[in-house]
């Protein structure tokens, strides 16, 4: 693999943010150089093609020998063609330069939380990913995804490194989409602990990725459609099982008598009458293959231009097992490597773009190349296709597990979490939000005791209640994925992550918030009853029973809702305003009461101020109405 320059590896520094602005400052610097001898080679060969044509054009013009301007043209035309190979191999270095550059951007906009920043370095190398686009509707079905801000422009995928093929944007949302086991949790918490500390080869694969073109779902799949599709040489294909045959005869037997007739050993007719025949025949067969070409050409974009990224993780050599597992399917059982295949299939895609040129007819009625070019792609399907699914399988794992790593370099500090099957746990230590920023982050320890018992999280408006709820959930979830967390030290058990927080009605769906909550609710308390053996248990995260109802029936809901999920062994945090909800006999002994604090400057224009403080005990402040007087809303307004 060709070793790029690691981010921690120039001048020797070491953290994260600093390596990134080292990075950012020196590939920008690069960039500028390599943009000024671009322009330059571009002068010199624009400059030669004028010298070589003008030379050659009056080269019997000039009261000179005709030597001299031949000599000059033609020494100028060996300078235009060499100067061309040069500008390209320039452009391939710049673009590399500015991939990295722009991935030194991305980690500097990851770590301040600039998602407006990071979107702009995407753009920059054009980098798609499904994951990033705002969420869709409805994806407000999912147990978590959206209230967790799993995805979108804002969210944990952002975060993490690229994933250029649909199939790793496959497995990174898979694995923070469902709960994992924890054998299968300590499998990929090795492999992205192995990478993350490797981080010239990180770098370097993140690069390759980058440079490469990405490509969504529905064209990878409809690339996988082709490799099974019928051949069209034989059978029912369309074209007849002896055009192979004949397509290496009748043009040889063509060529053979064309030359026998230069000296006039044979008449004219002896070689157009065969090539009147593989006119013919190339012609009929042409009709099905060119529709066999645009299928093939159409539906490559799932695959083609990835032979560098898989050739960087065919040369990274590590002794992780995981990794060298999933390395090892990149390979067939006669040990052609995914890299040198995808290569070939290239060159033959290629090659059916070619078509398009104005000597096409020449090569197809005179050699009847697509007769060969249509074999070729077939030998293809047959040696390498069957392998495609699997090799992209394994690249996907290999690129969720390289985002993860990513994360994992970035932040140093946080920790990857003990999972395990068995009774349902969540211990952390310095609990944060991932995406908030580390000068505003602060952390918590929580504990969320083990089954038929939850966490009662009070406190006032804006205190940081749903801020600890989503902390939580964003813990087990990335914790699950095999990622670090955003904690010092954690530990839980597998765990199936259930949440009620954004709830909105429906104007259009005639959805009153009553009613969208106890749907949600509905759902919740039925994944509570759906487990048992061989299922993670349930993690709940409530934010605000039953809102859009009034406080008795509120109450009343709340403890029947609540008592229900402690009777299915579910563990979970629920927040609330309703100090009364505690006064329950069968609640209170199987809750553990925690509440945030605000204070109020009085002094000062009653200034409003939160610490973000976990307490343990009830909430007993409010702050409603001194938020009223702080926006003009108390009486005095009037």
């Amino acid at each position: 693999m060709g070793r790029v320059d690691s981010v921690a590896g120039d001048g020797g520094v070491s953290h994260p943010r600093v390596a990134y602005q080292h990075a950012s400052d020196v590939r920008a610097a690069e960039v500028l150089e390599l943009e000024g001898r671009a322009r330059r080679v571009e002068i010199a060969r624009i400059s030669a093609f004028i010298v070589g044509a003008v030379a050659g054009l009056l080269r019997n013009d000039l009261p000179i020998s005709a030597v001299f301007p031949t000599s000059i043209a033609l020494l100028t035309g060996v300078a235009f063609v060499a100067l061309v190979v040069h500008h390209r191999r320039l452009r391939r270095e710049l673009r590399r330069a500015r991939a990295a550059g722009a991935l030194a951007k991305m980690g500097l906009a990851r770590m301040d939380r600039d998602w407006k920043g990071l979107a702009a370095a995407f753009e920059d190398v054009g980098y798609e990913d499904p994951l990033l686009r705002p969420p869709d509707p409805g994806d407000e079905q999912h147990p978590y995804a959206t209230d967790l801000d799993l995805f979108g422009p804002a969210s944990v995928r952002a975060l993490l490194g690229p994933t250029p093929t649909p199939t790793g944007v496959e497995h990174l949302r898979r694995w923070l989409s469902e709960p994992s086991t924890g054998e299968e949790v300590r499998r990929r918490q090795s492999a992205v602990r192995a990478l993350s500390e490797d981080d010239a080869a990180r770098e370097a694969l993140a690069i390759e990725s980058l440079l490469i073109d990405s490509a969504d779902a529905r064209a990878w799949d409809r690339f996988l459609e082709w490799t099974c599709l019928p051949a069209p040489i034989g059978g029912a294909g369309g074209v007849s099982s002896w055009s192979a045959p004949a397509s290496f005869a009748l043009p040889g037997f063509t060529g053979v008598l064309f030359v026998l007739w230069f000296p006039a050993i044979v008449p004219a007719w002896s070689w157009i009458l065969p090539l009147a025949v593989q006119t013919f025949l190339a012609w009929r067969w042409g009709q099905t293959l060119s529709a066999y070409f645009d299928m093939a050409s159409g539906r490559s974009r799932g695959v083609r231009r990835h032979h560098a990224v898989c050739a960087a993780w065919e040369a990274y050599e590590t002794s992780e097992p995981t990794l060298r597992a999933l390395i090892g399917r990149l390979q067939d059982e006669d040990g052609r490597t995914a890299s040198e295949s995808i290569r070939v299939l290239e060159r033959l895609l290629d090659l059916v773009e070619s078509r398009a040129s104005m000597f096409q007819p020449l090569l197809s009625f005179g050699l009847m190349s697509d007769v060969h070019l249509a074999r070729a792609l077939e030998r293809w399907r047959a040696c390498s296709g069957v392998h495609v699914h699997d090799w992209f399988q394994a690249l996907g794992e290999l690129e969720a597990i390289a985002a993860l790593a990513t994360l994992a370099y970035d932040q140093p500090d946080w920790t990857f979490p003990a999972v395990a099957d068995g009774e349902p746990a969540f211990e952390a230590k310095r609990l944060g939000h991932p995406l908030l920023s580390d000068a505003v982050r602060r952390p918590s320890d929580v504990v969320v005791d083990g089954a038929g018992r939850f966490l009662l999280v009070t406190g006032s408006n804006m205190s940081g209640k749903s801020t600890l709820l989503r902390s939580i959930g964003l813990a087990a979830v990335m914790g699950q994925a095999g990622s670090v967390v955003c904690a010092s030290g954690a530990s839980m058990s597998s765990l199936r992550v259930f949440t009620s927080m954004r709830i909105h009605d429906s104007l259009t769906g005639g959805v009153s918030l009553f009613m969208a909550e106890l749907l949600r609710l509905k759902q919740l308390v039925d994944a509570a009853d759906a487990g048992g053996p061989g299922t993670s248990p349930l993690l709940y995260l409530i934010d605000e029973v039953l809102q859009g109802t009034n406080s008795e029936e509120r109450r009343v809901a709340a403890r029947r809702i609540i008592s229900h999920l402690l009777d299915t062994n579910a563990i979970g945090a629920v927040t609330t305003h309703d100090l009364a909800l505690h006064e329950d006999e069968a609640l209170d002994p199987r809750s553990t009461k925690v509440h945030f604090r605000e204070t109020v400057d009085d002094a000062a224009e009653q200034i409003l101020s939160f610490d973000y403080v976990l307490r343990p005990g009830l909430a007993t402040s409010r702050n409603a109405l001194k938020l009223l007087r702080i926006v003009g809303l108390d009486d005095s307004a009037k």
